[in-house]
């Protein structure tokens, strides 16, 4: 079998033992799913859409940002097997602030919140994979602040290198440094101590 949304979302959280589907929730699920492609530069969604979308980046890398007093701030950097989606303007379902923005000719598959909200009408174990999913979510975006509030701007550029080490080499070093919340100069102080 192909392997779809399911599968992929499976293979970004192996911590997720709860999230075992029977063979007709996944047919279900993935039958939901949309693959789409588009080119470096290219917007997904653009400040002021509402947000329609759970996505997992198949190939590619995208990055979400917003504007803050004329300056890009990225919020988020999302590479192969990664999920991402505008949290806010997801489960509200109210204009977004934010940008998602293709960094590279990117492939995504996607889910939309109405598909997902009609799937968890209709099936009781895709409700609670949906909820655990969410709290994974959700406590990931949670680190990143802790992360931004608590720890000193080199243990987050070495959270970054773990998560994804190419990261350095893909991403403009503009955008990590937004990423990080430090001014590039911090960033290229950083990455010379690595070195």
């Amino acid at each position: 079998m192909e392997k779809g949304f399911y599968e992929r979302i499976f293979k970004c959280f192996n911590e997720l033992p709860a999230m075992v589907l029977s063979e007709d929730s996944i047919k279900m699920l993935n039958s939901k799913t949309r693959v789409i492609q588009l080119n470096k530069g290219e917007y997904l969604q653009l400040e002021g859409d509402v947000s329609r979308f759970l996505g997992i980046v198949d190939t590619g890398l995208i990055r979400i940002f917003y504007r803050k007093a004329g300056e890009e701030m990225t919020e988020y950097l999302a590479s192969e097997d990664e999920i991402f989606y505008d949290c806010e303007s997801f489960f509200r379902q109210t204009p977004s602030k934010r940008y998602i923005q293709m960094l590279e000719p990117s492939v995504l598959y996607l889910c939309t919140k109405t598909d997902l909200d009609e799937l968890c009408k209709q099936s009781k174990e895709i409700r609670i994979f949906y909820r655990n999913l969410t709290e994974q979510l959700l406590r990931k975006k949670k680190q990143k602040t802790l992360d931004c509030i608590f720890e000193p701007a080199k243990v987050r550029y070495d959270n970054l290198i773990n998560r994804n080490s190419e990261y350095v080499l893909r991403v403009p070093s503009i955008f990590v440094a937004s990423y990080l919340g430090v001014t590039p100069e911090t960033l290229s102080r950083i990455r010379s101590k690595v070195k």
